[in-house]
C-alpha cells in the first residue's frame, strides 16, 4: 500500500530528525521527495552489505561501496535514510544477512515498492560430487558440480575445511528475491566466484576465494531454504527459474571471471560499484539504466581488461538448479527496465554538512570520474545545482575547495546573487557563464542566506596540474636491484613519478611473464620477449607497444626504461586528453552519434552534453547493436568495420572541434583539422580547425565521394589492434589554434583513410589542447577571482565526449 503525501512527509521528517539531520535540510528536500511520490506510490527499500574484515584475507573497499550506494540512493533517487539498512563487517553474518532481507525487504515490500539489494565482499563456490546412481558405473565418476555463494563475515575459515559451509548459497539468495511481493527489484553483486589462484591481479584485489572442498552445508542454511520454499510452495528439488525472478541483476563480472577492487587516492572501492554509482550521479529522469551500466562497464574493462566484464541480466526461462555443472545464470539480452529513475539534475556530488557558521562545507564528490576526482585540489570550484526545489531563494553558492581526502572535500562557501532563479536556469540552458552574469553581493530580500546540507553540487572550474604527471608503480615481484634501477631510470623522465605499492598509479612496470607472452590480446609474443620489461594496466593487461623489439637474453632495467621514454609521453598525452571529459556537466549544446557503415549500417552509440535541451535530446542513447553487439553493454566491433561519426551543434554559436582516437596499443590518432564538408570550413580551416555552424551537423570524417552507395567513401576502417579503442570529440566556442600549430608537420598518414593521421608528438599536442581550453576559459576564470599557476578550465567553455568500444 502506498503512502499518502502527508504521512510520507511527516514520517520522513521524524526519521531524519532522529538521525540528527536539520529540519531546514528536510524542508529544503521535501520537494524532491514529493517528486518521488508523484512518480511512484510505493516505498523505496534497500539492504546494503559490505564486508572488509574477513579473518583469512581482508578486503578494503567493500564498506566504501556501501557508503557510495547510500549517498547515491538518498540524494539522487529519493530513498529515505530510514528505509536503507546497512550491514558491514561484523554485522554481516550469514544469519543476519538472511534475517535482514526477510525483515527489512520481504516483510515490508509491497507490489509497487522498489527494492535494491547490494552485496560487496568475497564470493566462492560449493562443490558436490555427482553420484546419483551408485549401482550404475556410468554415474559414479568423480565429476564435480558447483553452486555460487556469498561469503559472510562468519564463513568457515579456509584452514578449517572439515566444517559445514556457512555461506549464503546462490539458491538462497534467489529464493529470497523471489519471495518479494514486488517485481521492481535491483540486485547488485560486486563479488565473484571463480578464484584465479591468487589474491591479486596486478594491483587489483580479487573478490573471490577458493572453492570449498567439503560438500556439507550448514543445517541452518538448509532450514532457511526449506522455509522459503514452503512459503513459495516449491518442491524441494524443484529448480528455480530466472523467469520467476523479478527485476534486474547487475553483476560486477561474468560468472567465469572475477570482480576486483583497488586503492585510489585516499580510499578503496570496488571497480564496478565506483563506476556504477559515479555514472548514476549524472543521470536524468530520461536516462536508461542500460546507459549508466554500459559506461560503468567501459570503465571497468579499461582497468581490468578481459578479466572483468560486468553484465546486466534479467528474468528468462533458463534454469537455476541448486547445483549446476556451469554454476552460472546464463547471460541474456534484456529490455533493461528503467527501475532507477533520477529525481534531481545531474550532479558531481552533494553538500554533506555546513560548518563554521556557514563559512565552510563538507562535500561528497562520488559523482566525479576517478581521474577527475584525483585532480580535485586546492582552488577547484564547484557550484550548487540550479533547481527550483533546492535553490528557490535566487542564490547561487560557489564552493572553493581547500582540501580533499578521498571522496570528501572541505570547501569555502561563496555566495552569489542571481536576478532570478528562472534567469539562472535559462543561462544554464544557453550555456552562458554564470560568473559573467552574476554579482557577488548579499540578497536584499533575505539577509541570512544559508547553504544547507543536501544541496547538489556540480563542477564549475576544473583545476588541472601544470605539469600533469604519469604515475608508475613497480611490480611487487621485481627484485630489490631491479626496483632501484627502475626508480633511477624513471627519475630521468620528465613528468613521470614512481609510486610505492599502496599508492594509486596509472600503469605498472614489470617483467613480461610467459603467460602474457602466450595470452597476448593481439598476436602472441615471440619467446624472445622473455626476460624483457614492459608496461601493464592496473589489471596486468600488457600495453603491446611497450615491449621492446628483437634481442635475446633479456634486457637491463635502465635500458628498458630508456626505451619506454617515447611510450611514456604518449600514455601521458592520453591521460591528459581523458582528463578533459565533461559531457555530463557542461552546458555547451553538442551531441554526437557513432554508426557502423560495414558490416551493417546502424547507429551504435550516442552521446550528448548536459546543455542539450530535452526537445533536442536523442530519443534513445543506444540502439540495438546487431549481431556484433554483446549483452554486457560495451559495444564490440570486428576488425575491418567502417565507422562514421556525426556531430550536432544545437547552440546559437559556432562550435570548433577536434577528434582524437586512442587505440589499445597506446597510439593516438587525430582527424585532420583541414578536412571539411562545411561552408564555414574554408581555406582558413588549417589554422582554425573543424567547425559546426549553429543548428547544424557534420560528418566525421567528411564524405569524400559523390557516390553515396560507395561504402569506402564513408567513415574510417578499424584496422586494429584488438582491445579497447576510444574516440574523444573535444569542442569549444574558440578555435584550437595552439593544437593545430602543434600538429603541423607532426602527423603521418596511418591508414588508407587519409584524413585519419597518427600523432607523432602526442604530449605536445595534448598540452596544446589544455592551453586552448584555458584560453577559452579565461574570461570566466577571471570573473571567479581564482588565481592559480595550474590550468583553470571553466566547465561550460568546452565539451569532451567519449566513445569506447571493444575491437575483436
Amino acid at each position: 500500500m502506498g503512502l499518502k503525501r502527508r504521512e510520507f512527509l511527516q514520517r520522513a521528517s521524524l526519521a531524519l530528525g532522529a538521525l540528527g539531520i536539520s529540519e531546514a535540510w528536510w524542508w529544503r528536500l521535501q520537494s524532491r521527495y514529493s517528486t518521488a511520490l508523484a512518480q511512484t506510490t510505493g516505498r523505496k527499500l534497500a539492504l546494503l552489505i559490505g564486508i572488509n574484515e574477513y579473518p583469512d584475507a581482508a578486503l578494503s573497499g567493500c564498506v566504501t561501496d556501501v557508503e557510495m550506494q547510500q549517498e547515491l540512493l538518498v540524494h539522487k533517487f529519493g530513498f529515505l535514510p530510514t528505509d536503507i539498512l546497512t550491514l558491514t563487517n561484523k554485522q554481516a553474518t550469514r544469519e543476519n544477512i538472511e534475517t535482514a532481507f526477510i525483515d527489512h525487504l520481504t516483510n515490508q515490500a509491497r507490489p509497487d515498492d522498489l527494492v535494491l539489494f547490494h552485496f560487496s565482499g568475497y564470493g566462492s563456490r560449493v562443490s558436490k560430487m555427482i553420484n546419483e546412481n551408485e549401482q550404475n558405473e556410468e554415474f559414479s565418476s568423480s565429476k564435480l558440480t558447483f553452486q555460487n555463494t556469498l561469503v559472510p563475515i562468519d564463513a568457515v575459515s579456509l584452514n578449517n575445511e572439515g566444517r559445514a559451509i556457512n555461506d549464503v548459497l546462490e539458491e538462497t539468495l534467489w529464493l529470497l528475491v523471489q519471495s518479494l511481493d514486488t517485481t521492481k527489484v535491483v540486485t547488485v553483486l560486486d563479488t565473484s566466484y571463480v578464484y584465479p589462484g591468487q589474491n591479486l591481479q596486478g594491483f587489483l584485489r580479487v573478490r573471490s576465494r577458493p572453492t570449498s572442498t567439503t560438500e556439507q552445508i550448514n543445517k541452518k542454511e538448509k532450514a532457511m531454504q526449506t522455509l522459503l520454499r514452503d512459503r513459495l510452495s516449491l518442491e524441494r528439488r524443484q529448480p528455480i527459474n530466472q523467469s520467476q525472478l523479478p527485476g534486474l541483476i547487475l553483476n560486477a563480472s561474468r560468472d567465469h571471471q572475477f570482480a576486483t577492487e583497488t586503492d585510489w587516492d585516499g580510499f578503496s572501492s570496488g571497480l564496478f560499484t565506483y563506476a556504477l554509482t559515479q555514472n548514476l550521479w549524472y543521470t536524468t529522469p530520461a536516462t536508461k539504466l542500460q546507459i549508466s551500466f554500459a559506461q560503468a562497464g567501459s570503465f571497468v574493462e579499461q582497468l581490468a581488461g578481459p578479466y572483468q566484464q560486468p553484465e546486466l541480466k534479467e528474468a528468462t526461462k533458463q534454469s537455476i538448479a541448486q547445483f549446476t555443472e556451469e554454476a552460472t545464470i546464463t547471460p541474456v539480452a534484456t529490455p533493461y527496465q528503467n527501475l532507477l529513475t533520477s529525481l534531481s539534475p545531474p550532479a558531481s556530488g552533494v553538500v554533506n554538512s555546513v560548518e563554521d557558521n556557514g563559512k565552510t562545507a563538507t562535500l561528497w564528490l562520488g559523482g566525479l570520474p576517478i581521474n577527475v576526482l584525483d585532480a580535485v585540489t586546492f582552488n577547484s570550484l564547484f557550484t550548487t545545482v540550479p533547481s527550483s526545489d533546492l535553490n528557490s531563494n535566487n542564490y547561487q553558492f560557489q564552493l572553493q575547495i581547500r582540501s580533499r581526502t578521498g571522496l570528501t572535500a572541505k570547501a569555502s562557501i561563496i555566495i552569489e546573487t542571481n536576478t532570478s532563479q528562472d534567469q539562472e536556469k535559462q543561462k544554464f540552458e544557453n550555456g552562458e557563464n554564470l560568473n559573467n552574469q552574476t554579482q557577488k553581493n548579499t540578497q536584499t530580500s533575505s539577509p541570512n542566506p544559508q547553504l544547507l546540507a543536501g544541496e547538489m553540487v556540480r563542477e564549475k572550474i576544473r583545476i588541472l596540474p601544470k605539469p600533469t604527471e604519469l604515475t608508475i608503480a613497480l611490480d611487487r615481484e621485481l627484485s630489490r636491484i631491479e626496483r632501484v634501477d627502475a626508480t633511477s631510470g624513471f627519475s630521468a623522465e620528465s613528468q613521470v613519478t614512481v609510486v610505492n605499492n599502496i599508492q594509486a598509479a596509472d600503469y605498472i612496470f614489470s617483467r613480461v611473464p610467459e603467460t602474457t607472452i602466450a595470452q597476448s590480446l593481439s598476436a602472441p609474443l615471440p619467446s624472445m620477449y622473455q626476460g624483457r620489461y614492459a608496461l601493464f594496466s592496473l589489471g596486468e593487461v600488457l600495453i603491446p607497444t611497450s615491449v621492446g623489439e628483437g634481442g635475446e637474453g633479456g634486457e637491463a632495467v635502465k635500458v628498458a626504461v630508456q626505451r619506454l621514454s617515447s611510450q611514456l609521453k604518449t600514455l601521458l598525452a592520453a591521460k591528459i586528453l581523458r582528463l578533459t571529459r565533461n559531457e555530463s556537466s557542461t552546458q555547451i549544446k553538442v551531441r554526437a552519434n557513432f554508426a557502423t557503415i560495414t558490416p551493417e549500417a546502424k547507429i551504435v552509440m550516442r552521446r550528448e552534453t548536459l546543455g542539450v535541451s530535452n526537445e533536442a535530446k536523442f530519443k534513445t542513447n543506444i540502439e540495438g547493436v546487431g549481431s556484433f553487439g554483446v549483452s554486457d553493454g560495451l559495444l564490440t566491433l570486428p576488425i575491418g568495420s567502417r565507422i562514421q561519426c556525426r556531430s550536432y551543434n544545437d547552440g546559437d554559436r559556432p562550435v570548433y572541434f577536434m577528434l582524437f582516437s586512442l587505440d589499445s596499443s597506446g597510439r593516438i590518432f587525430v582527424l585532420d583539422p583541414a578536412a571539411s564538408n562545411q561552408p564555414l570550413n574554408n581555406n582558413e580551416s588549417s589554422q582554425t580547425g573543424l567547425v559546426i555552424s549553429p543548428e547544424d551537423s557534420v560528418n566525421m570524417p567528411p564524405v569524400i565521394s559523390n557516390f553515396p552507395r560507395d561504402t569506402e567513401s564513408f567513415g574510417w576502417k578499424l584496422i586494429g589492434p584488438k582491445g579497447l579503442a576510444e574516440s574523444l570529440i573535444i569542442c569549444s566556442h574558440q578555435p584550437f589554434k595552439e593544437t593545430i600549430a602543434a600538429l603541423n608537420g607532426e602527423v603521418r598518414q596511418a591508414r588508407n583513410d587519409g584524413v585519419i593521421q597518427e600523432v607523432l608528438n602526442p604530449l605536445n599536442v595534448a598540452q596544446a589542447v589544455l592551453r586552448d581550453l584555458q584560453s577559452a576559459s579565461q574570461s570566466a576564470v577571471q570573473s571567479s577571482g581564482l588565481s592559480t599557476d595550474d590550468y583553470a578550465l571553466d566547465i561550460n567553455s568546452w565539451a569532451t565526449m567519449s566513445f569506447l568500444c571493444r575491437i575483436v
